[in-house]
């Protein structure tokens, strides 16, 4: 028996070192990966020139955005701490800070919730990667919830064809099916009741508030003029950037023209580009410090 304890203990141990190891390696590659983005971003004399030409309004709306950019956080710390039920939000952040590295060093930002993992003494990882599913989940179904009405009257101002609109609604009706039916596919490695996944999906509109009015800032930053428009075109900007297949080395492009397509404006294509830079950017910044032994 003693034996047994022993070399339990010492595999453990062993796990543990390697977990550290990998977090070490995700921490250094997050700064070479930082370093390439800002290297291969090819607007910078463009957006030194809308931020020079700023007025003091837009500076300000700069700075709480970035400002907001913890409130961000610390509402998917309260989501993954509601999900996984036996953290506190303390130790939430921490491991959403750490796995924004992950994420985006990955396809789909499929990373993320693994890279929590990494942060917790003796993870399940099948039921911590159907909590990670749920979560991803509900924060795509309050994406669509709040878009597919501004999505349905924008398509139809643009006047575009049915196909975009086939598109949408496939896409809508999936995220719907796929949502209801979490509960039961994930059963057998964890057990969620639908009310959890409905204050999920309540918490996760909150945090979509956060990202709306960061947009909206960052918009007045990069010199677009506020407009009442932007209560359908912001909507619709969080769904096609959503929706829209694409992997994190080409992330920015994509947000680019996703706010160049809504918004018309290649002042919109910075707002995106720098909306991106804070939110993704900058917390991972945050989260190359944070402590990577597991608690």
């Amino acid at each position: 028996m003693y034996v047994r304890k022993k070399v339990y203990f010492c595999s453990m141990k062993t796990a543990k070192r390697y977990l550290s190891y990998i977090a070490w390696v995700l921490s250094i590659a997050a700064y070479a990966y930082i370093g390439y983005k800002l290297y291969t971003y090819d607007d910078w004399a463009t957006l030194a020139a809308h931020l020079g030409a700023a007025d003091g309004v837009a500076y300000v709306c700069g700075a709480l955005a970035v400002v907001l950019m913890p409130v961000n956080m610390l509402l998917e710390a309260w989501r993954w701490q509601y999900l996984v039920g036996d953290i506190s939000i303390s130790e939430a952040q921490r491991q959403v800070y750490f796995s924004k590295i992950a994420g985006q060093m990955t396809p789909y930002q499929l990373g993320e919730y693994p890279a929590r993992g990494l942060l917790m003494g003796e993870p399940k990882w099948g039921s911590l990667l159907s909590l990670g599913a749920i979560g991803s989940m509900t924060m795509t179904m309050a994406i669509v919830i709040v878009g597919v009405v501004p999505t349905i009257l924008w398509l139809t101002g643009e006047q575009m064809g049915g196909t975009e609109l086939w598109m949408i609604g496939g896409a809508i009706v999936t995220t719907v099916l796929v949502t209801m039916l979490l509960p039961k596919l994930l059963r057998r490695w964890v057990t969620v009741s639908y009310r959890t996944v409905m204050v999920s999906i309540g918490q996760s509109m909150l945090r979509y508030l956060c990202w709306g009015i960061q947009l909206a800032l960052v918009l007045r930053l990069c010199g677009v003029a506020w407009t009442t428009d932007w209560w359908i075109e912001i909507p619709v900007y969080y769904l096609i950037v959503t929706i829209a297949p694409s992997v994190s080395v080409a992330e920015v492009g994509v947000r680019g023209a996703a706010a160049l397509m809504v918004f018309g404006s290649m002042e919109a294509t910075l707002a995106g580009v720098v909306l991106w830079g804070i939110n993704s950017l900058l917390a991972m910044l945050i989260g190359s410090f944070v402590q990577k032994n597991a608690k």
